[in-house]
């Protein structure tokens, strides 16, 4: 109720608009993630938009949380996972099956020519977050990155800054990462921010 507080002085303030995406967390326990679905669906369209799932994705599988996300869809909550990124493609159809409208990260969807074919014709959008996949090691040369190679096959990849306070980043500064580390240009960086438009949750 005070984030949902903030939220609205923020727009009142500086006329801006935003929502809130409440995170379930790998490792938590079910009780503890089922409570956070049941407050998205109390403040579900309060500026509440949808639920997320988060955390170490190697070390706690996407379907660990298959109870987490029929009891969101029972309640007609949209969702988000970050999968794809420790953990390779097979988290991401997880999620997918579990019935994610976004996926966090995805970049790993590239290891898997069936899935990249899925993304791209379902639509789904990734949040690719270069700056932390590279501090994470996800990749270890930034030349493998395969961001640019996703876009090319029409993957609707959008650009985010993961957690801002642990990577010391923001979403002008991805901008300048991708251009000057891998080549992308502000075509590429303009088809990016309408993808993100089209893959917002909206208050319904």
């Amino acid at each position: 109720e005070a984030a949902i507080e903030g939220a609205e002085q923020a727009e009142r303030e500086n006329g801006i608009r935003l929502n809130l995406i409440l995170c379930c967390m790998r490792g938590a326990s079910v009780k503890d993630n089922l409570h956070t679905v049941e407050c998205a669906g109390k403040y579900l369209n309060n500026k509440v938009c949808a639920l997320d799932l988060a955390g170490a994705e190697g070390l706690y599988a996407t379907s660990l949380y298959e109870e987490v996300f029929k009891k969101a869809g029972r309640l007609g909550i949209p969702f988000t996972i970050h999968a794809g990124e420790a953990a390779g493609p097979e988290s991401i159809w997880t999620a997918i099956k579990f019935g994610a409208s976004r996926i966090g990260h995805g970049i790993r969807s590239i290891e898997d020519e069936r899935l990249v074919e899925y993304l791209v014709k379902h639509e789904i959008p990734i949040e690719v977050c270069p700056i932390s996949n590279m501090q994470t090691k996800v990749y270890d040369d930034i030349k493998k990155y395969p961001l640019k190679r996703l876009l090319d096959n029409g993957v609707h990849a959008t650009l985010n800054t993961d957690n801002r306070t642990v990577s010391n980043t923001c979403l002008l500064k991805e901008r300048s990462f991708v251009k000057d580390k891998l080549g992308l240009t502000d075509k590429d960086i303009e088809l990016m921010e309408n993808y993100s438009e089209k893959a917002a949750f909206n208050i319904g």
